[in-house]
């Protein structure tokens, strides 16, 4: 076989390759499918359920009258600690952390739900990643809660303010079985 066939067929992986990432980034009306076919038909969004947000709307955010966004304490003094209790029912430690913007959860198990001042925000995974951090939405004090089926409950008290150090607080939790 010549040497140029398989530098032929790279590149031509590349390509596609390349083509499938920038295709990919948005949805298109005109695809090659729409253009041949000649369909005119106008793409609909669904309506959402009731008591849902709209297509695009967040749930978390969106200020509705059902008070579903969580709602700031006043801010805790100190500095980032662990805060041990015990009793004869067993040993419960809660960490207060502080940052200027958000909070990035990793949790064991990832599906374990996230809790913002009894608020449900969603699954440790949504929030995993820098660019997928929970924002809080005033500055002050929200307590944190994971929750899985089957596993213990972690408590985490993030403080909110603008002269902390950190600008996401990183929660990386490893839920215990119950």
């Amino acid at each position: 076989m010549p040497r140029w066939v398989p530098v032929l067929i790279g590149a031509v992986l590349v390509t596609i390759a390349a083509l499938a990432v920038i295709t990919g980034m948005r949805y298109r009306d005109n695809t090659l499918v729409r253009m041949v076919t000649r369909t005119t038909t106008p793409r609909v969004a669904a309506p959402a359920p009731p008591g849902e947000p709209e297509p695009g709307a967040s749930r978390v955010l969106s200020g509705n009258e059902g008070g579903d966004v969580p709602t700031a304490h006043e801010s805790a003094p100190g500095e980032s600690h662990a805060e041990v209790t015990g009793d004869a029912g067993g040993v419960s430690a809660v960490v207060r952390m502080w940052a200027r913007r958000g909070m990035q959860v990793k949790s064991i198990p990832p599906d374990a739900v996230v809790y913002v001042n009894n608020v449900q925000i969603g699954q440790a995974r949504q929030f995993d990643t820098e660019d997928e951090a929970y924002d809080f939405a005033a500055p002050g004090s929200y307590t944190v809660r994971l929750i899985a089926p089957g596993y213990k409950e972690r408590t985490y008290v993030v403080t909110a303010s603008d002269d902390a150090e950190d600008e996401v607080a990183h929660i990386d939790a490893r839920l215990d079985k119950e």
